[in-house]
């Protein structure tokens, strides 16, 4: 048996404003999360650019202040005194700090000096954009390409920073200092400034969060009670539908039914009192009674429209069986796929439900000269999606209008619902019906 959403105002206004907070908290943290990934991305490299500055002034500093002065021409000529004091004036540096390896470059591209000795005297091709540096008091900063031919003393080391500063020495000829500086030093730089600065951003977010938070709460309980009347207006129409639907269905069985029914049974009465020679009052009388026989079983079916029985007491599956009997009773082969998880469907989607159903089988009938048809009613999450499908003729498609307000009525009742109704071409060559639209009436209107 189908059941029905007995929801209360208060009870749906409870879950609608739980429901708007939950978002209003998550929608806060999603904002807070990717705000504070977009800090920390920022940070780190707003704190690598900040080590790389400083080991860039190191290097300038290394190149001016420490090598420049001890460069000359004895140096230039690989006079091993003069390569001694600088090999003397690099040792503490090389082994107290991040400095890795020092070399002093000639405008000829030859290495005048290198902490590593082998490296004296060689040459190799600079860069056109390091080459350029000569002369000027420019600096260049870039993670060293360990893999070039100058570099095979440090391929030993995973990553390096390498400065190329420029310079003049002792005897203002202009040099070239080309410093490697090991990058922990700025993966350390990177941690510090990146604990000192992302709690306080992270702190500012969370602030402003904090007083954002009663203004959101506040639109946030306003969308709540609009929502709720909202909910409380839309239960209230389908409560009055549902209540008239009775009113008229118990006056109709109460009152016009019974008065036609009784007098179907005067009618017979009084053919019988008729002489037998008076045929044409009789073939009227026949004619009465057959048409009132008709005009009775055409508002049994009213009734049945306005408020299915064995819709209310057994369900769907048992009222579509009910409605299939008809096509059966004209040689159709009715089939019928009713999903049983139906009883989490509202009353309301469930009576859509049933009137889909009664109008697409009335037209194969009447149109589609089929043999037979199918009927399935499924869940497709929080969808019910109804199909009638025969392999007639081809039944008529809605643009074509005429002959078809039922299927008119019917798309305009699903449409309402915010669902969606097609007829059209099914696979086995007849015409498919499908009707979708949302199991819980009240909730998909509300949102």
């Amino acid at each position: 048996m189908a059941s029905r959403d007995t929801s209360t105002p208060v009870a749906a206004h409870r879950t609608v404003r739980g429901r708007t907070f939950r978002r209003v908290v998550w929608w806060s943290l999603l904002a807070l999360a990717l705000c504070s990934v977009g800090v920390s991305l920022a940070v780190n490299a707003a704190a690598s650019d900040i080590a790389v500055k400083d080991d860039s002034a190191r290097g300038v500093s290394l190149a001016r202040s420490v090598i420049a002065p001890l460069v000359d021409r004895a140096v230039r000529a690989g006079d091993r005194s003069a390569m001694g004091r600088l090999d003397a004036a690099l040792a503490s540096p090389l082994r107290d700090s991040a400095l890795v390896r020092a070399k002093v470059w000639g405008q000829d591209d030859r290495i005048i000096w290198s902490d590593a000795r082998e490296l004296h005297g060689e040459t190799f091709t600079l860069e056109p954009e390091e080459a350029a540096l000569f002369g000027t008091d420019s600096v260049q900063a870039t993670v060293s390409d360990l893999t070039k031919p100058e570099n095979a003393h440090e391929q030993a080391f995973d990553q390096l920073l390498e400065v190329y500063a420029a310079a003049r020495d002792a005897d203002g000829v202009p040099i070239l200092v080309e410093s490697y500086w090991n990058t922990d030093s700025i993966v350390r730089d990177e941690i510090v400034i990146s604990f000192r600065t992302v709690p306080l951003a992270l702190g500012l977010l969370m602030l402003v969060l904090l007083t954002l938070a009663p203004v959101a709460l506040s639109l946030a309980r306003r969308v709540d009670t609009a929502q709720t009347d909202r909910i409380a207006l839309l239960q209230h129409a389908l409560d009055a539908s549902d209540t008239e639907r009775r009113r008229i269905s118990r006056e109709l069985h109460d009152g016009v039914i019974q008065d036609l029914t009784s007098l179907g049974y005067v009618l017979p009465a009084v053919q019988r009192h008729l002489p037998e020679d008076a045929s044409p009052e009789m073939e009227v009388l026949q004619s009465l009674d057959e048409r009132l026989k008709a005009d009775i079983a055409s508002l049994r079916g009213v009734l049945t429209d306005l408020y299915p029985v064995s819709l209310a007491r057994e369900g769907l599956a048992a009222a579509v069986e009910q409605l299939a009997e008809p096509a059966r009773s004209h040689g159709l082969t009715v089939t019928v796929e009713v999903q049983e998880e139906l009883h989490t469907v509202s009353r309301e989607a469930t009576q859509l439900a049933y009137q889909v159903i009664r109008e697409g089988l009335r037209n194969v009938v009447k149109h589609a000269a089929a043999s037979t048809v199918r009927v399935c009613v499924l869940l497709d999450g929080d969808d019910i999606v109804v199909r009638v499908e025969d392999d007639g003729v081809g039944g008529p498609v809605l643009a074509s209008g005429a002959g078809h307000l039922g299927l008119f009525l019917i798309e305009d009742s699903v449409t309402e619902m915010g669902g969606s109704f097609s007829v059209g071409p099914s696979a086995s060559g007849g015409t498919r019906l499908v009707a979708r639209f949302p199991k819980m009436f009240v909730w998909s209107w509300a949102r």
